[in-house]
């Protein structure tokens, strides 16, 4: 209950207030309880209990219900998906009330509001409405007639069967990218082509129905994602956000989808010629409308945060990403997004590169203590180095030493193989931290060229150009020129 409250946008606060005064003296009781929840910061039970000693538990699931649907009224008015669920309760209804013809034409205009939304599965329950009323509401019925609803059954199942199919793709790619974020070579993407049925990304298998393109479009960016052909990913991230705008209806219903595929475009682009192209769609996504839901406003903050970090930091803008940090974070508590891996480990992030040492130490803390290890693994492990890294710059010695410790551990939970490139950096920051005075240079040199090569060999590796940059500070401050890298910070990108 006090979620579900804090949740609301003013607007739909406002809303349900009006709505239940209408019931009269009973709704008042009802109020008063969701006004004591709305002004508590942090739900107390005591506090709740010396107003209503009795049913307290009955009034808040009844206050529960009310908001729920008074909420489903609200939405209502801007949602066409809704209306069309609408049209086929009325029509169910007046249907028992025998009036046939009343209904038949709600049920048509739900047929009509659904097709435009490109709804199957709303299609598919109009089309089985009538089929059901067709001998019970005493029409006329010929054999055409159920030839027709027959076919538009088939056409609607093989669009439903379609989009089913990709969407369990699209997510099975996704756990693969959670995984390993990319493929390590042949091997691995011979053995992901025998467990998954990777011929339907194939132009000749393209979905004729228009969810199952865009799913299509998805499916085929993350694949080249796993391959590393950014420029595929970038091709059908393109794809991707272009579809939204042949389907306007759709890019209003859902508006939060629209903003995430741009969001994942506007990522691609760093890793890609197209990147000057960035700050333009960072401006089109500021500019787009949308319906000011909690849950728009939430996505729109999270992915345009995201964005603005990411573009600040490819452009090598490491002061004022950091200026852009207090906002954001005051904004990610006001959502309930501390627990956003994406976000969190962009803000551990920018504070490794600019040296804010103890918020870094903060923020990998935050990470590995609340966001579970499932998600984005390469992000737990890279994160790990960064604490690592700030303790010694920190003078933390004794932490250090039961981090490296706690490193180890992890690592070797995760079965990350000796050669991977955490362990190798691991390997060399346990040389460096270790060293003698007139040694310290030349371990600083022999981890930089570790990273160059590892840049060289795999440019997406995750984390070797944040610490390339950490290295290069400390050479130039030794003495050594040390070119600055102009090119963008790719593994910001698969944050």
């Amino acid at each position: 209950m006090f979620q579900l409250i804090k949740s609301m946008s003013r607007t739909e606060k406002r809303y349900f207030v009006l709505d239940a005064r209408k019931s009269g003296k009973m709704a008042s009781k009802y109020l008063k309880l969701f006004e004591l929840l709305n002004a508590m910061e942090v739900y107390d039970e005591d506090k709740l209990k010396k107003h209503f000693p009795r049913h307290l538990s009955t009034d808040k699931a009844y206050l529960y219900e009310s908001i729920l649907r008074s909420m489903r009224d609200y939405m209502s008015a801007s949602s066409k998906a809704i209306q069309a669920k609408e049209k086929l309760m009325d029509a169910r209804y007046l249907y028992e009330r025998g009036l046939y013809e009343q209904s038949n034409r709600r049920l048509q205009a739900a047929k009509s509001i659904a097709a435009e939304l490109e709804d199957q599965f709303t299609l598919l329950e109009v089309n089985k409405e009538i089929y059901s009323t067709l001998f019970d509401s005493k029409a006329v019925v010929d054999t055409e007639h159920l030839e027709q609803l027959h076919r538009e059954k088939e056409v609607i199942v093989e669009a439903i069967e379609e989009e089913l199919k990709y969407l369990d793709l699209y997510y099975r790619l996704l756990l693969e990218v959670f995984r390993d974020f990319k493929l390590q070579g042949p091997e691995e993407l011979a053995e992901l082509e025998k467990r998954l049925p990777l011929h339907l990304l194939k132009e000749a298998n393209k979905p004729r129905s228009a969810q199952a393109q865009r799913r299509y479009f998805l499916c085929n960016a993350v694949y080249h994602h796993l391959k590393g052909d950014m420029e595929q990913k970038y091709h059908y991230s393109l794809k991707a956000v272009e579809w939204w705008d042949e389907h306007p209806s759709l890019k209003t219903e859902e508006f939060h989808r629209y903003i995430i595929n741009v969001s994942n475009l506007v990522n691609t682009m760093y890793n890609t010629p197209h990147a000057p192209q960035a700050a333009n769609w960072l401006e089109k996504l500021k500019s787009e409308k949308s319906s000011k839901s909690y849950h728009n406003e939430r996505v729109i903050f999270l992915k345009l945060s995201i964005g603005n970090l990411l573009y600040l930091l490819n452009g090598h803008q490491f002061e004022a990403a950091h200026k852009a940090l207090p906002e954001i974070i005051e904004k990610m508590n006001k959502f309930g997004l501390k627990k956003s891996i994406v976000l969190a480990g962009n803000i551990a992030t920018v504070n490794f590169l600019v040296g804010d040492y103890e918020a870094c130490v903060e923020w990998t803390g935050h990470i590995m203590k609340n966001i579970k290890t499932g998600s984005r693994q390469d992000i737990h492990r890279i994160i790990r180095i960064y604490r690592l890294i700030s303790y010694f710059e920190l003078g933390e010695i004794d932490l250090l030493d039961a981090g490296i410790r706690s490193t180890q551990r992890y690592y070797a939970n995760c079965q990350l193989p000796d050669e991977a490139f955490e362990n190798q950096v691991l390997r060399h920051l346990k040389s460096l931290f270790r060293a003698p005075v007139y040694e310290v240079k030349k371990r600083y040199e022999a981890l930089h060229i570790f990273l160059q090569d590892t840049l060289e060999r795999n440019a997406s590796t995750l984390g070797v150009e944040e610490l390339l940059i950490w290295t290069s500070r400390h050479l130039s401050s030794s003495g050594r020129q040390v070119v600055k890298a102009d090119r963008p910070l790719s593994t910001n990108g698969s944050f």
